[in-house]
């Protein structure tokens, strides 16, 4: 065992007492801020380790939540079959002598592979907090020996002679070394989190030489490296590309004042994390990309804002972040294993990457909305397992969720709002309740379109979540793009085009009786925008008018504006990478395009949209589109009252059986060229395919309800009941400006006003 105490005091102290705590592993309750932010240990001081993502005053504390906690035993599997993974697979190659590496062995070993980065720190840890002596050293030698081979790939590539086949092999892959990019081949290549750890908690054990030479490569393989962001103005920072790097301060943070660290690249990738953090989420918590935030832009971006944390910049202590953590627990569906609703850029998700996740309940670990999203991660038991792109973060935030055995009850603790509004990102979402069969409803109508690029057609469109599964359906952006594959109003064939524009919220509220959200869609069915960040020259978009509104014109509330905001979007620094060179042409021109919707709670919790398009003085064929999951089917239908439910729900005498969850579609007003409403109007489900994987002959089938009817303007009024079969529908009636619904134990008005300012002015009895 090759072992190395430094002769300083202070860091013979420092280890001495770090084995001893080990030794006697326990954990007292985490201390919290007053707003309930977990505070950190002390930083040490330059060249004392572990020191990137922990200090070894928390080391106990991982122990212990390993072995004392129910989330430890489950996740005990997979560090036992970690560790035998890397005794299978890596043992050979600690014994290998690569002072002089062969290209053969450079290019078999030197590969961008995030998964073997992970492993390595998984292991060096666990060996650590074990004190596995055998295990040390052979984590010890895997890296040096990995340093090592980074070295010689970075000579060998760097004027040397690289010649033949070999040699053209070895200049594909190791091209790492013929730019300063920093993206996640180079740093999966450089080893990246992983690597980082096993540096940090091997140090202590490590020789000087082999301290070096790690420390080099590191050093070497981060030095001047640029990420994207880096000196780019501030209207470029929504993309979660920002955050996608994050490993670069991980890495750079592993060798803070040694010989090889480059102040400058920590300087250049901070300047990145803060941006993205300042401009990709709005103060209301909400990410201008969705999903694409927690679960993308925070997963190597959350462990770059941990190491940042403990060195000055802590974004969780935050009433911004901890805004986040509430958007975070109300975009999921109320059911367990439901989907984030990511609406435009980035979902809907399914299972996010870990790594937000054990970051908001790690350091809010008493918060309710912060165990609940984590407990949505997991399961209730921890049965939805554990990806493995997580497994180090796992290791080291890992923990029980706390709470109350009922999710509705630890929702009810959270002190969330049943309703929330982002003005900026122009989205509500509201639910009934906190059950899991509670209705969930969502709204979309962005103000931010010209900073997104994960784009589909959807201003105006909404999302139905109940009795425990979806009814309305959003898409993935890249297979639902087209203003036929959203809940959209369609004119003679026709609604929004791709790209989208953007739209205007023109109010909302909420109450205990229900929320409601109105927005102007007229600019997103008028113009089409150019496809996302186009170059300012270019030539197939020369004949279309620049865009010359301001995001504030748009939607953008005035009184939220940044200092970044640009006063024309033509030409503004804003989208990526480029200057905005976003044109316009006409599209689809309405005299009015306004959708509103209303949320009602109660023992029989529905949805009313109403739409008050008018395309001009002529009748046109207006058709209200709503997406559906592709296992629903319409059971029946009588009159204005459409019945869907489940494709595989059992049936008794041609009907769905007692119990069975449906949804009833009731058109309360459709008017057609007479100004009526007809006994019937148009209603077929049309079942299509919404894109082709041409490379993989992959289908992605959908499914989609549309009514129509012939009209100068419909007054669309469309009420969304989900119901079980056995209850009593309600009884319902229209007339100009109001509506009643009752049933026998609830009964609620709901009355309708056009108004040239608010669109719509609604109001819930």
């Amino acid at each position: 065992m090759k072992n190395y105490i430094s002769s300083a005091f202070v860091y013979l102290v420092t280890l001495v007492g770090w084995i001893g705590l080990l030794n006697n592993a326990s954990a007292s309750a985490p201390v919290l801020d007053e707003n309930g932010s977990r505070e950190l240990s002390q930083l040490p001081p330059p060249g004392v380790h572990p020191r990137v993502f922990f200090t070894a005053e928390d080391l106990p504390a991982i122990k212990h939540r390993l072995e004392n906690t129910e989330f430890g035993k489950k996740y005990e599997r997979v560090i036992v079959q970690t560790i035998q993974q890397m005794r299978n697979q890596w043992g050979d190659f600690a014994f290998m002598d690569f002072s002089d590496p062969t290209d053969e062995q450079l290019i078999q070993y030197v590969k961008s592979d995030e998964g073997r980065n992970v492993r390595w720190g998984m292991t060096s840890l666990y060996a650590v907090l074990y004190e596995d002596e055998e295990l040390k050293q052979m984590m010890i030698d895997v890296i040096v020996n990995y340093a090592r081979l980074l070295l010689a790939s970075r000579e060998r590539i760097v004027g040397g002679d690289v010649r033949g086949g070999t040699g053209l092999e070895l200049n594909k892959q190791f091209n790492i070394w013929t730019h300063d990019g920093y993206d996640v081949s180079v740093s999966w290549t450089i080893g990246a989190a992983g690597f980082a750890v096993s540096y940090d908690v091997l140090f202590n054990d490590m020789t000087p030489e082999e301290r070096a030479i790690v420390g080099k490569a590191i050093g070497v393989a981060t030095k001047g490296r640029r990420s994207y962001g880096m000196g780019m103005p501030l209207g470029f920072a929504g993309s979660n590309h920002y955050g996608y790097h994050g490993d670069l301060a991980v890495l750079l943070c592993a060798i803070e004042g040694e010989e090889w660290y480059d102040k400058e690249t920590y300087d250049n990738i901070f300047q990145v994390l803060r941006d993205y953090w300042d401009v990709g989420f709005t103060d209301a918590g909400a990410c201008h990309e969705d999903g694409y935030g927690p679960n993308l832009g925070l997963r190597a971006g959350g462990r770059g804002y941990m190491a940042l944390a403990r060195r000055g910049y802590n974004i969780f202590e935050t009433q911004k972040f901890r805004n986040f953590i509430d958007y975070f627990a109300l975009e999921y569906e109320p059911f367990p294993a439901g989907m984030f609703i990511g609406g435009a850029s980035g979902g809907p998700y399914d299972v996010l990457y870990p790594t937000c996740t054990l970051l908001v309940r790690y350091m809010y670990p008493e918060n309710p909305a912060a165990n609940y999203v984590y407990r949505y991660m997991l399961g209730d038991d921890y049965e939805r397992g554990f990806r493995w792109q997580g497994f180090l973060d796992f290791m080291i935030y890992g923990g029980d969720w706390k709470g109350p055995s009922s999710r509705e009850d630890m929702l009810e603790e959270s002190g969330l709002p049943l309703t929330v509004y982002y003005p900026v990102r122009g989205k509500q979402v509201s639910r009934s309740d906190w059950s899991e069969e509670a209705l969930q409803f969502t709204l979309d109508a962005r103000p931010d379109a010209f900073m997104i690029g994960h784009d589909s057609v959807d201003r105006g469109n909404f999302t139905l979540s109940a009795l425990g599964r979806m009814w309305a359906f959003t898409g993935d952006f890249r297979l639902f793009q087209t203003g036929d594959e959203h809940s959209l109003v369609h004119i003679d064939g026709k609604s929004e085009a791709w790209k989208a524009p953007s739209a205007k919220f023109l109010w909302q509220s909420d109450d205990e009786k229900g929320s409601i959200a109105v927005a102007d869609l007229k600019y997103a069915y008028d113009w089409q925008w150019t496809p996302p960040w186009p170059k300012m020259d270019t030539p197939a978009f020369a004949s279309w008018e620049k865009e010359m509104a301001s995001p504030v014109e748009l939607g953008w509330p005035a009184d939220l504006a940044p200092s970044w905001l640009p006063q024309h979007l033509f030409g503004s620094e804003t989208g990526y990478s480029h200057t905005n060179g976003l044109r316009k042409r006409p599209y689809n021109p309405m005299e009015k395009a306004v959708r509103a919707t209303v949320s009602v709670r109660g023992e029989h919790p529905f949805v009313i949209v109403a739409d008050e398009f008018r395309k001009d003085s002529k009748p046109h064929k207006y058709e209200w589109y709503m997406q559906l999951p592709v296992d629903l089917e319409i059971k029946k239908q009588a009159g204005l009252d459409i019945i869907l439910g489940e494709i595989d729900a059992e049936m008794v005498d041609g009907n769905p059986a007692p119990g069975s969850r449906c949804l009833l579609v009731r058109v309360l007003r459709a008017e057609d060229e007479s100004g009526r409403t007809p006994n019937e109007v148009d209603v077929r489900v049309e079942d299509y395919v919404a894109h082709v994987d041409q490379r993989r002959n992959i289908e992605t089938k959908a499914k989609r309800l549309i009514l129509g009817v012939d009209s100068v303007e419909p007054h669309f009024r469309i009420m969304l009941l989900p119901f079980k079969v056995g209850e009593l529908l309600p009884k319902t009636q229209y007339k100009p400006g109001e509506l009643t619904v009752s049933w026998a134990d609830q009964s609620n008005k709901v009355y309708f006003r056009p108004d040239d300012e608010k669109g719509l002015l609604i109001k819930i009895d």
